[in-house]
């Protein structure tokens, strides 16, 4: 086994992470103006041309926001003592979580009643489900819920067995890997939708599709990105393999262009483990195409992007409520629906940005929602 050295961080890894969290901006308007399928929010109209938008992104931004988390633990904990790290995720991650599960989500919440029902039965509905489901506390936070299971495990696996912290893949595996690369990605893509079908189907067969295990500890996807987590792990130590997936591969993007369409084609006729198989090899394959343009497109740093990668966690992390209220709003506007929801996603993008840069400006704000380092006072009760 070779060993991993600490490098200089490659750009448009942020660049991709950063826009996978902005993708969420029309993945989610796209949910609100899906014509006949209910949401959270009620927008009362829509267009076809959205439930494909929304299903389009769903198959790949999640899964390769994993594999890209996976891939700078891998990185970051070749340099860092796994504990010391671990407990900086937690602060990171952890802080904005808690802060944002006592103040935007129940205003997310609240606003959705309102959307659908008249405010007396909307601020009933809204302290009964409050009371009672995991998943309305949980909302669209779920993912630093399962980041934090893999930050985790990752630390611990780096404790346990030290060698794993700057272990490389073997040399001539890794060789492989990069000379095979089209035949070496299906396969990978094969196995992680097999076990996408199989242990998600389990997971409900057992029963564990209840409030606990699936809607607040989201048990659930952790199984189907854990998987992801580890893929990009094991990038971070394959220098051969991970100069190749940073190429574009004409076989990668055949692959990404038959499943996908492959999934929006059949949106709803394939069976719930047929449809997450085939889904799962357009996500892998899609991540690699992404990743292979940022790499050509933005390989060095650029005062716009990096911008956008600073804020876009806070970005992510109010786009939700904003979108819910501005759909709420336009309800009441008379315009097509296509220039409706553009205008909800780039009001969205303004609002939350405008929300990012007032954050950026306090240390307690920033402590709170962003999980940049606390008040000089507070640092000795965290340490």
């Amino acid at each position: 086994m070779g060993k991993i050295e600490a490098g200089q961080r490659e750009h448009y890894w942020d660049g991709v992470r950063a826009a996978l969290m902005l993708l969420g901006i029309p993945y989610h308007t796209a949910l609100s103006y899906r014509p006949g399928r209910d949401w959270i929010v009620f927008s009362g109209e829509g267009a076809p041309v959205f439930t494909y938008l929304a299903e389009f992104l769903h198959v790949f931004r999640m899964p390769a926001f994993f594999v890209v988390a996976g891939y700078f633990a891998g990185r970051l904990l070749a340099s860092r003592p796994p504990l010391a790290w671990l407990r900086s995720r937690y602060v990171r991650l952890g802080v904005p979580l808690l802060t944002c599960l006592v103040t935007l989500v129940p205003l997310l919440n609240l606003l959705c009643e309102v959307s659908n029902q008249p405010l007396p039965q909307a601020l009933a509905s809204w302290r009964h489900s409050t009371a009672t489901s995991g998943g309305y506390w949980v909302r669209h936070l779920w993912f630093i819920i399962v980041l934090l299971y893999c930050s985790t495990a990752a630390a611990w696996m780096a404790w346990r067995w030290p060698t794993l912290r700057v272990a490389q893949l073997p040399a001539r595996m890794d060789a492989w890997i990069a000379r095979r690369f089209p035949l070496a990605l299906a396969v990978t893509a094969v196995a992680l939708g097999l076990w996408e079908a199989a242990s998600i189907e389990l997971f409900y067969a057992a029963g564990l599709a209840t409030n606990v295990p699936q809607q607040i500890l989201r048990i659930d996807e952790f199984l189907a990105y854990a998987p992801y987590f580890a893929l990009g792990w094991l990038l971070s130590r394959a220098p051969r393999a991970l100069a190749r997936f940073g190429r574009l591969s004409p076989g990668a993007a055949v692959m990404a262009a038959t499943a996908v369409t492959v999934s929006l084609a059949r949106l709803d006729q394939l069976s719930p483990p047929v449809s997450r198989f085939v889904a799962t090899i357009g996500a892998l394959a899609m991540t690699q195409v992404v990743i292979a343009l940022a790499r050509r497109l933005a390989d060095q740093p650029r005062p716009a992007i990096q911008e956008l990668v600073s804020a876009s966690f806070v970005i992510y992390l109010f786009h939700l409520p904003v979108i819910i209220l501005l759909v709420n709003l336009f309800q009441y506007v008379a315009m097509p629906v296509a220039a409706k929801a553009s205008l909800v996603m780039a009001l969205t993008l303004v609002i939350s940005y405008a929300a990012w840069l007032a954050i950026s400006r306090s240390s307690w704000l920033g402590f709170l929602f962003n999980g940049t380092p606390p008040p000089a006072r507070l640092r000795p009760a965290l340490a």
